[in-house]
């Protein structure tokens, strides 16, 4: 190769260099934060921090699922914003004593939860609270605004955001079932 080939080649391996990078970028979730599952008016919430906290609260609450975990950690900084405006604010104290009860009733007293699993347990108190007021309705009007006013990413290996900051199980048409034949 002579030294005017090899000039030539720099620029072709610097470009798929970059197009490497921007591919990966786009697969690793959200835009500005790989690792998060999501990030919420600029708060992070990590892949890792919601796996835990799905293995945390699972053994305790059916239907904990990814989606349905990370829907309520997207949702809680609204919650506790709203059950603080309105006096029905749960302390981590509360959501501790709420995960100790339901260990000790599934015989888990030795149980350890980290914070997610207590932001989980803060919002099941705070949601209840919430419900239970006499101006329940404009309260959960007010929360529904804060949820749709919400800057939010979503990383799409998780859920997909939908309308007003709806969270929803992200679609996979390009899976195909064995013997599918309908698919790509």
């Amino acid at each position: 190769m002579t030294a005017k080939n090899s000039r030539a080649v720099r620029p072709r391996r610097a470009a798929a260099a970059a197009a490497g990078l921007a591919v990966a970028g786009l697969l690793a979730g959200c835009s500005g934060q790989p690792g998060a599952a999501a990030v919420v008016d600029g708060e992070e919430i990590s892949a890792s921090e919601l796996q835990d906290t799905v293995a945390e609260i699972g053994p305790f609450l059916q239907g904990s699922s990814p989606l349905s975990v990370l829907t309520v950690l997207v949702q809680t900084p609204a919650v506790d914003r709203v059950a603080a405006e309105y006096g029905v604010a749960a302390s981590n104290e509360d959501a501790d004593a709420l995960l100790d009860q339901l260990a000790a009733q599934s015989g888990m007293a030795d149980a350890s939860f980290g914070k997610g699993a207590r932001a989980v347990a803060r919002f099941s108190l705070e949601i209840t609270a919430l419900q239970a007021l006499p101006n329940a309705s404009e309260a959960l009007v007010q929360l529904t605004e804060e949820v749709a006013d919400a800057d939010l990413e979503i990383s799409p290996r998780y859920a997909e955001v939908v309308g007003e900051n709806e969270i929803v199980a992200p679609v996979r048409d390009w899976l195909v079932a064995p013997g599918d034949s309908s698919g790509g």
